[in-house]
């Protein structure tokens, strides 16, 4: 239990030291840069982020998958990246042969390409990226994978921060400052992780490939369905309302992502830790565990945010005031997502991974159609509220189709605790009287519900 809490505070170190380094990047880049060129920048990183879910085409999961199973941990990962390599070169060619139009789509203006090569060769650096970090993470070796993260977000302030004194204040100091510092973090782990790269007694081992394909395909479909929903909601914006709707947006999704801090540092521990445990027979009663105080800890970390809430008023001009409304239901994307890991596991125990599949439909489709229906008249709040509705429902999918898998998680305790956390975001995002007051109402209650895990586990001990 010491060696397993240990390990998961140095996972931690990695997203606090990052969450650190964006508490302070989001105010510097929302003082100098408008919201309008705030959400060209951002509709810019969104192309890339969609872009991800097609690079990987499945192998990521895959290779975490067979990592435990393969004894020849080099032979594997350069197997395993092969596909997504390939991929990488092709949309490459792809991106810079229709270059002026992409930049037309993006910016309004044919002429700015640059950041269409930096895209090109960050998705190559991703790659290695990726991968290199997996592997550090299923040894487990906490501390190596945390400094690296936090490299990666310090080298994107750093660049942001030089754009910005050099007399950038537009979209590029975003885009320069994210694409430019990845770059280098990513170069920078290539050359700690060179080892990985040395091919030589290589074997293309095409049976592993297609059993990674076997596996990671239907990841990629559920992956490539999700990237549309995390994505349909701000594309949605930008054409049925402007971009400082947009940027007001992409400011909140980036405070409401702070709760993704949590979310990372609880996955990166929990994801080789549920493999572990599931090899050693575990009991179901220690997953419920783990299930039931991640859905309380996110409940009451979302209900002190929202106490908080004023306060990120003092770090952000008044031109981005309005997304203090905005940010609530965005909560939901790292609180939902991270109680579902651990309610999804018998879809992955069971490698019946084409189940992801129909819950990313479902999700998408709700996304879409509540984002068409409320972004309209309500705006970014409209579409935070679809992707709120949403997350929930891939939440419920995820959770009722593992179920189905192996004994299943019990979920009577999170739905109550879910319906107190919607009732706070809306009073939140389209009220404002005394919230303070229904806030701290609704975590008493978050915490009345859950005392008899509070009991079990600090005072158990005593009782025994």
């Amino acid at each position: 239990m010491k060696t397993s809490m240990k390990r998961f505070i140095y996972f931690s170190l990695g997203p606090l030291g990052g969450a650190l380094i964006s508490f302070i990047t989001i105010p510097i880049t929302t003082y100098f840069v408008l919201p309008e060129e705030y959400g060209k920048a951002s509709l810019f990183i969104l192309i890339q982020t969609l872009l991800t879910a097609y690079l990987y085409f499945g192998f990521d999961q895959a290779y975490t998958r067979e990592y435990n199973e393969n004894r020849d941990k080099r032979n594997l990962i350069q197997n395993a990246m092969m596909v997504p390599l390939l991929i990488a070169v092709i949309l490459s060619c792809f991106f810079l042969l229709f270059q002026k139009d992409v930049s037309l789509f993006v910016f309004h203006d044919e002429n700015t390409i640059f950041p269409i090569f930096l895209l090109c060769m960050s998705m190559f650096t991703l790659i290695f990226e990726r991968f290199f970090l997996l592997s550090i993470r299923m040894e487990e070796n906490a501390k190596r994978y945390s400094l690296l993260t936090f490299m990666i977000k310090l080298f994107i302030l750093i660049m942001t921060l030089l754009f910005i004194l050099v007399g950038k204040r537009d979209f590029s100091v975003i885009i320069y400052g994210a694409l430019i510092g990845q770059i280098i973090g990513d170069l920078l782990i290539i050359f700690l992780c060179r080892y990985l790269l040395n091919y030589k007694n290589f074997v293309l081992d095409k049976p592993l490939i297609r059993k990674l394909g076997i596996f990671g395909f239907p990841i990629f479909i559920a992956f490539s369905i999700e990237a549309i929903f995390n994505t349909s909601d701000r594309f949605i914006i930008s054409f049925f309302s402007d971009y400082t709707e947009l940027g007001l947006y992409t400011a909140a999704f980036k405070i409401a992502s702070l709760l993704k801090i949590v979310q990372s540092s609880f996955t990166n521990f929990w994801i080789p830790t549920a493999y572990r445990w599931q090899s050693e027979g575990r009991s179901i009663a220690s997953f419920q565990q783990v299930a039931d105080i991640v859905t309380a800890v996110f409940a009451i970390l979302f209900l002190l945010v929202l106490l908080c809430k004023n306060f990120i008023l003092v770090i952000f001009t008044p031109s981005y005031a309005g997304m203090v409304a905005i940010f609530p239901f965005l909560c939901f994307v790292p609180i939902l997502y991270t109680i579902s890991e651990t309610t999804t596991l018998g879809i992955v125990f069971s490698r019946k991974t084409y189940l992801n599949i129909y819950v990313s439909i479902g999700a998408v489709v709700t996304n879409i159609g509540l984002a068409l229906l409320f972004v309209p008249d309500l705006g970014a709040k409209g579409a935070a509220l679809s992707v709120g509705i949403s997350y929930f429902v891939y939440y419920l999918l995820r959770t009722m189709l593992s179920n189905r898998q192996w004994e299943g998680i019990h979920m009577t305790k999170q739905l109550i605790t879910i319906g107190i956390l919607f009732i706070a975001g809306f009073y939140n995002t389209f009220w404002n009287t005394n919230s303070w007051i229904v806030n701290s109402v609704l975590l008493l209650s978050i915490i009345a519900l859950h005392i008899p895990l509070i009991n079990v586990l600090f005072f158990k001990k005593k009782e025994g």
